[in-house]
């Protein structure tokens, strides 16, 4: 009778814990709204997927190339597609138009990934490991930094719902091996599974052409060689302690590694290999797949002097892992317990965690990508340091204090990181930035080209709706552009600056301060050499166009003059 009382309250607490997580995740991702310093889309390549959701819910299409491919926008869309179709679905049920619906979906898609990513996590790692660590991992992903971000209102860049889709895919290959539908004498469970994570895989390739699916792959390639290695270890360990003869060790070798595939999950991962080659020798293909592999590495192993500032392709430091926060201590004591343990589920999230982590080391996108992973090993962590049933009073005691400071910092961290979250103007547009692009876009003609540093390019392109000379994607990559607009900041003569402007056909150049944050990139561009530190103008540049175009010492000269200024953005534009 009790066990059955316990049961029954076990599962409303359940429900109700995952309620409050959700509702928490949910709303600590919109309280950067209640920010009035800057624009709500967080992240400049937001701005992108929120311009080609304009496109698709218009009806229009736009084809763009890059590294000598054309990539329909079907392609590499990120959320554009799902908030262009849920936009136009509010738009049409509520009668409001369809920018409004547009911006509503924009706020409140992403923290509802968010949700659905808790939910998930749950539900995955219940089964995995048990309620408890499923529930504290599903806390941790609401409050982790990295995850606070990329299902942050406005972020309408491709990480929230890749990792989702990521999530999905790894969580299928692991369970399938507990799969067993028949039918006959045919067990198809793992045909069933192996078809999912292909099916997934289908999608990341439509979201972010074949890289999102090559995430996955080397995930499920890592857990699937780890553990077969774990096998074979185990099935020859006996005979390397016995000492036997190196024939015999070599003959036992290959019947122990053909019984560790065997054990494995092999089937399932065999179908994916194959049926991925096939699709990816079709679309997008293999020539293109390793033009783009070639050119990421080189950029992310071997960067060129001066080369280009994609912040992705930097390799990730200690700062990355500042993105744990608070979490970093049950993340230690997670992976103390899984390497303690060595079971198949500690084998599967340290092999997802540490793949992604060595491939963070080269570009820091990827390390994004670690924090599903290393949400479940700090659920490990939590559920230990939340267990009190020690049977000293005292030290029960100390760790419940230690556990509640802990929980304390963790709320503070996240409150306070959600809040400032776009406060950075290189993350969000701030209201001066605001204003100058709703001057350009009221106050110019529709055919305007707008020449700035590659930052804003986005922001030139879906708010102000005009065309920039350098944009955060397809136009950043190209290197004479960049060196041509750093010119244009560092050059003391303004007709030098017109005739760049007139090479790129563009109308306005648009300076600010927030650009003193990268003059060292930008005079590395414009100068050959990197100058200044980031946080004043240097000496250097103390007679160019760009100082003297914010001190308000130019108004025109040679062709070129002031059109509008605030307190951070100056635009100038052709007489």
């Amino acid at each position: 009778m009790y066990q059955k009382t316990s049961a029954s309250l076990k599962r409303p607490l359940i429900v109700l814990c995952l309620t409050f997580i959700a509702i928490y995740a949910f709303l600590i991702r919109c309280f950067h709204l209640l920010n009035p310093d800057h624009y709500y889309i967080i992240s400049p390549d937001s701005h992108f997927f929120h311009w080609m959701a304009e496109l698709v819910q218009s009806g229009e299409r736009v084809d763009h190339t890059f590294a000598g491919h054309t990539v329909p926008t079907i392609w590499h869309s990120g959320l554009a597609y799902p908030l262009a179709y849920i936009a136009k679905a509010i738009s049409f049920v509520f009668g409001t138009s369809p920018i409004d619906a547009l911006t509503f979906t924009s706020k409140f898609l992403p923290p509802t990934l968010a949700v659905i990513s808790i939910i998930l996590i749950y539900l995955a790692v219940s089964k995995i490991y048990n309620q408890r660590v499923g529930l504290f991992s599903a806390f941790a992903w609401a409050i982790l930094l990295y995850a606070c971000f990329i299902q942050g209102a406005g972020y309408l860049d491709r990480d929230g719902l890749s990792m989702l889709l990521i999530m999905i895919g790894a969580f299928i290959f692991y369970l399938s091996r507990g799969w067993h539908w028949k039918i006959g004498n045919l067990d198809l469970g793992w045909v069933a599974g192996g078809l999912s994570v292909v099916a997934i895989a289908a999608l990341l390739l439509l979201e972010w052409i074949w890289i999102g699916p090559v995430l996955l792959l080397a995930i499920l390639t890592t857990f699937f060689v780890g553990e077969v290695l774990a096998k074979f270890y185990r099935h020859i360990a006996p005979s390397l302690v016995d000492g036997k003869d190196l024939l015999t060790l070599a003959k036992q070798s290959v019947t122990s590694i053909a019984a560790a595939v065997r054990e494995s999950n092999w089937r399932p991962f065999a179908l994916i290999i194959g049926l991925g080659a096939l699709v990816g020798g079709i679309s997008p293909g293999f020539p293109y797949m390793y033009r783009l592999t070639t050119w990421v590495a080189r950029e992310a192993l071997f960067p060129r002097s001066g080369g280009v500032p994609v912040a992705e392709l930097q390799p990730i430091g200690f700062v990355g892992l500042l993105g744990y926060g608070f979490l970093i201590i049950p993340i230690a004591i997670g992976l103390y317990i899984m390497l303690r343990n060595r079971r198949r589920a500690d084998l599967f999230c340290l092999s997802w965690f540490a793949c992604l982590f060595f491939l963070g080391l080269f570009a820091g996108r990827v390390f994004l990508y670690t924090a599903p992973p290393a949400c479940i090993i700090s659920g490990l962590g939590l559920a230990f340091i939340c267990d009190f049933q020690n049977p000293r009073r005292f030290l029960r005691y100390i760790k419940m204090g230690a556990t509640v400071f802990l929980l304390f910092l963790l709320f503070i961290s996240s409150f306070l990181f959600a809040y400032s979250l776009g406060s950075s103007p290189r993350v969000a547009a701030n209201n001066d930035w605001h204003d100058a692009l709703i001057y350009l876009k009221d106050n110019t003609p529709e055919e305007a080209v707008i020449m700035s540093w590659w930052d804003y390019g986005y922001w030139i392109l879906d708010l102000a709706e005009r065309t920039p000379v350098v944009d955060n994607g397809f136009y950043g990559y190209d290197r004479e552009r960049l060196q041509d607009v750093g010119l244009a900041y560092c050059t003391t003569d303004a007709s030098k600056a017109v005739q760049v402007m007139q090479k790129y056909g563009a109308d306005y150049l648009v300076f600010s301060e927030v650009e003193i944050k990268i003059l060292p990139a930008i005079t590395e561009f414009g100068l050959g050499k990197a100058h200044g530190d980031g946080r004043s103008i240097p000496e250097e540049l103390e007679g160019s166009l760009y100082n003297r175009s914010l001190s308000g010492d130019f108004q025109s000269e040679q062709g070129l003059r002031v059109v509008y200024q605030n307190e951070e953005v100056v635009i100038l534009g052709l007489e």
